[in-house]
């Protein structure tokens, strides 16, 4: 195995553990286990284990916003809002990482505004509420977009942490994006 083979097969196995059993979950010894790497290897590349997960938190960060806009432009909020929701769950484990990263690291983020979401899932939350006023899909007031945006986004993180890892899939998935856009629509008009 190569070293850039065994870099991606550490950082894989170390964000599936983490995003399954949270910080606790993952040590450097479950990790050689779980990975078939010498955990003196591992070691080798990473320090510790705080480093190696804020590494995998930074690219999964980044891979996550490339991903996003290469999404297509949508007509209405509705169709924004399905969008992000399926995208939420085409790309779960890295969302569930991402949330659970700033779940445990949350002091190091409490100079954010939004204090108790990351930030560009408020974020893209707020655009989809944007286009929904700037539509006359919502009736929110231009004050209270950001507070609707952290409820919305608290929703459909709340669904992605209750089902990771046994995601739904074929209709039963659609059934579940086409509910929480509902609901989510009803809220906000």
């Amino acid at each position: 195995m190569t070293r850039s083979q065994t870099d991606e097969l550490i950082r894989k196995t170390a964000k599936r553990l983490f995003a399954k059993f949270g910080y606790e979950g993952v040590s450097m010894r479950i990790l050689a286990q779980e990975s078939g790497v010498g955990l003196s290897s591992i070691y080798h590349f990473f320090k510790d284990k705080d480093v190696l997960l804020k590494e995998i938190y930074l690219e999964t960060n980044r891979q996550l916003g490339k991903a996003r806009e290469a999404l297509p432009p949508q007509p209405t909020a509705q169709r924004m809002l399905e969008q992000l929701i399926d995208f939420q769950f085409e790309h779960i484990e890295d969302v569930v990482y991402v949330l659970k990263y700033y779940l445990h690291f949350r002091q190091d983020f409490a100079a954010m505004p939004t204090k108790t979401l990351p930030a560009k899932s408020v974020l893209h939350v707020e655009e989809v509420v944007q286009k929904g006023v700037a539509t006359g899909e919502f009736t929110v007031a231009a004050k209270d977009i950001t507070a609707k945006a952290k409820v919305v986004a608290h929703t459909i993180n709340g669904y992605l942490l209750e089902y990771y890892p046994d995601v739904p899939v074929g209709p039963e998935r659609r059934e579940m994006i086409d509910d929480i856009t509902a609901f989510t629509m009803r809220g906000l008009k």
